[in-house]
């Protein structure tokens, strides 16, 4: 048995060390007609096989009828790029947010990476954020002054944004009907779209647009050897002799500084924390506590809400704001720890989640693009045969999947029980829908702002796999898993609805500003 596990991880190793080059020829030459509907029959036969609901939000006629469309427009030989514009539209009319495809980008090799270093592209230093149909610069985390916040990209590379914007928003979908997520996503995405549908350059002419001022810039892609260059030119000071002493109190700074960065979700790169907590005070106002939470991925959580809901508990605040605008989503375990201190009932955080099939779990393991991954499946699989016959049981013919989190949970013994508002928009997503629901079913929170871009009713995510089109070699993510709150509402298809609608403004934050008025009124 193990040398059959052996001679299978040898094989996996040889197939996975396939050239980058071959890979590069192949995403840029032209696909026979034949290798193009091979790629879509591809495509909808994993979609069928693994989406737990594919036919939610469209029916089956229906995405037939697409699908079929697709192939019989298929007249002539086509580069994935290419094809990549033309199927993305048509897995983006399934309407569920998570199910996505996306273009292949050409791999450096390792003698490129040696001479020039890793590769990012022009527009990974820039922060953008919609308005009217706009794209402005939120942020630049970058060194080039001239890119100034709050500046609007009125074109690049002479293709106007208006026109960008449009063609960005047939490539993805939020989740059911809702008609927030896209316009906020494809703005604040924008640099990242447009590098996946675009021709990779190191230099990208944008013309923008400060104030009454019209005027053009070069972006650049950078390379992370041109760091170590800007390292290696800078002046260096002697090393002063630090005393054993000095030494331990820097270690023992570091370590803390480390400790605290990882409880916030520091990102080094953007210089921000994930998560952000401060008092809100003044002479007419109640103490209010404010928490941003930018996404539910990054850091230690669980000692950050213990440390904030004690810092609340102790100052007597009876008044929380939490802001998930912007908040795509994230871990399970991590809206469930916070939920867990904002309710004073027993509850049931999600239901158990609907599967196509009950190894359906185990796909991502075993067709792992890393060949190390996919040798820890074979060699572990027995293990996990045994483990999803334990965590995954039938009911009436479909197979779920157990997640702790099925089961009557407590909360905790020092949970918040004042007033709590949520701030949402269309990028609130996911993990934060999820988190919504619970609060907008359960009556605990006064919800301000846009429609969330993710259903009231539940997503497809839990576990995702990344599948690799065999030709073209798009690459489609797809959710294993049906996660939704033991909530539901009609219609379904819609996110969760403000009690309090405020459209997001760029220059002032009038949903913050709605809320501490409200409070101001109500004390």
């Amino acid at each position: 048995m193990v040398r059959k596990f052996l001679i299978c991880a040898l094989v996996i190793l040889l197939l996975g060390c396939s050239s980058v080059k071959k890979y590069n020829e192949q995403i840029s030459k032209l696909h026979s007609i034949e290798e193009i509907q091979e790629d879509i029959d591809f495509t909808y036969h994993k979609l069928q096989r693994f989406h737990p609901d594919l036919y939610w939000y469209i029916s089956k006629d229906s995405l037939d009828k697409k699908i079929s469309t697709l192939k019989q427009s298929i007249k002539a030989p086509v580069s994935s790029i290419e094809f990549y514009k033309r199927l993305a539209p048509v897995v983006a009319s399934i309407r569920q947010g998570h199910t996505a495809i996306y273009s292949p980008r050409k791999k450096q090799s390792k003698k490129e990476k040696k001479t020039k270093g890793k590769r990012s592209y022009g527009f990974k230093s820039l922060a953008f954020e919609g308005e009217g149909g706009k794209v402005f610069i939120k942020k630049n985390y970058g060194k080039d002054s001239t890119l100034i916040a709050g500046s609007e990209i009125l074109s690049v590379d002479n293709e106007k944004t208006n026109d960008l914007l449009n063609y960005f928003k047939k490539l993805h979908t939020g989740d059911g009907y809702n008609t927030t997520f896209i316009p906020k996503y494809t703005s604040s995405n924008f640099g990242s779209l447009y590098a996946r549908t675009h021709e990779q350059k190191d230099s990208l002419l944008v013309t923008l647009k400060t104030e009454d001022n019209i005027y053009s810039r070069y972006v650049y892609a950078s390379y992370s050897k041109e760091n170590e260059v800007l390292k290696k030119d800078t002046v260096t000071v002697p090393k002063q002799k630090i005393s054993k002493q000095d030494k331990q109190i820097a270690r023992k700074k570091n370590k803390q500084i480390r400790k605290y960065q990882y409880k916030y979700g520091y990102d080094s790169f953007k210089k921000e924390y994930n998560r952000n907590f401060e008092f809100i005070t003044s002479d007419t106002t109640a103490t209010v506590a404010y928490m941003k939470i930018r996404s539910f991925t990054k850091g230690g959580y669980k000692d950050f809400y213990k440390e904030i809901f004690s810092k609340v508990d102790s100052a007597k605040c009876q008044n929380l704001i939490l802001d998930l605008r912007g908040n795509l989503g994230g871990r399970l375990s991590e809206i469930d720890e916070l939920y867990s201190y904002v309710t004073d009932k027993e509850y049931v955080f999600v239901e158990k989640a609907k599967m196509t099939k009950r190894m359906s779990f185990l796909y991502p393991f075993f067709h792992a693009k890393s060949w190390v991954g996919k040798t820890g499946a074979i060699l572990f699989s027995p293990l996990l045969t045994i483990y999803q016959f334990f965590k995954v049981k039938k009911v009436k013919g479909t197979p779920y999947f157990k997640l702790k989190y099925n089961k009557l949970r407590d909360p905790k013994s020092n949970a918040y029980t004042g007033k709590i508002y949520v701030l949402i928009n269309g990028e609130s997503f996911s993990a934060s829908s999820i988190l919504s629901t619970h609060l907008k079913a359960t009556k605990r929170a006064t919800f301000i702002g846009e429609e969330t871009g993710g259903a009231y009713n539940g997503t497809i995510a839990g576990l995702f796999t990344i599948l690799e089109l065999p030709n073209s070699k798009i690459n489609m993510r797809l959710g294993l898993m049906k996660i939704n709150a033991p909530y539901t509402v009609q219609p379904d298809g819609f996110g969760i609805l403000p009690d309090v609608y405020i459209q997001s403004k760029r220059d002032k934050d009038q949903e913050l500003n709605w809320v501490l008025q409200n409070i101001k009124k109500e004390n």
